[in-house]
């Protein structure tokens, strides 16, 4: 049985997109998504700052990126120091969305994020505490940064389609 602790995400897996491009979040990350009052599992997804993949988080991180500019602004006026909260607000959520996911825990990007997985073919999931980092696998074994335990894993994963070794 899976631990699950809203909020916080390690570990990594793989999942294919399907044929309506949606992709399909692992349970050790979906169940990880923290409900809303709805009872729905609402997800962030929008580009990593120094990675060609998506970043995810629930409503949890979102609140407290969205409070970390409001304490710099706050910091900026105590200070006298100029502050444009819209730049900010901007440069963090520009390309970041809000996904309701599926019964299944799928969701399907939209155009802007598919510029980084694709429509078609397998991602990877990367847990990093707050986060989970989701990986086109083509844009993975290109990416010099990235791990090469992970582009590894990857490899192997495609080669299969992710099933068991014989």
């Amino acid at each position: 049985m899976a631990v699950v602790t809203p909020g916080r995400y390690s570990g990594t897996n793989f999942a294919a997109i399907d044929g309506k491009g949606r992709i399909a979040v692992p349970s050790q990350f979906r169940n990880n998504v923290p409900l809303n009052a709805d009872g729905q599992r609402v997800l962030w997804v929008g580009f990593h700052e120094k990675l060609p993949c998506l970043v995810a988080y629930g409503q949890d991180q979102y609140d407290r990126l969205s409070d970390e500019i409001e304490r710099d602004r706050d910091t900026a006026l105590t200070r006298n120091l100029d502050f444009d909260e819209d730049e900010a607000f901007k440069k963090r959520f520009s390309y970041t969305e809000a996904y309701t996911l599926d019964d299944s825990g799928r969701f399907l990007p939209n155009f802007t994020a598919r510029d980084r997985v694709g429509e078609t073919g397998a991602t990877a999931f990367v847990g990093s505490g707050r986060r989970f980092e989701i990986w086109w696998l083509p844009s993975l074994a290109e990416c010099v940064e990235a791990d090469p335990v992970l582009k590894r894993l990857a490899a192997v994963w495609e080669e299969t389609k992710g099933k068991a070794r014989k």
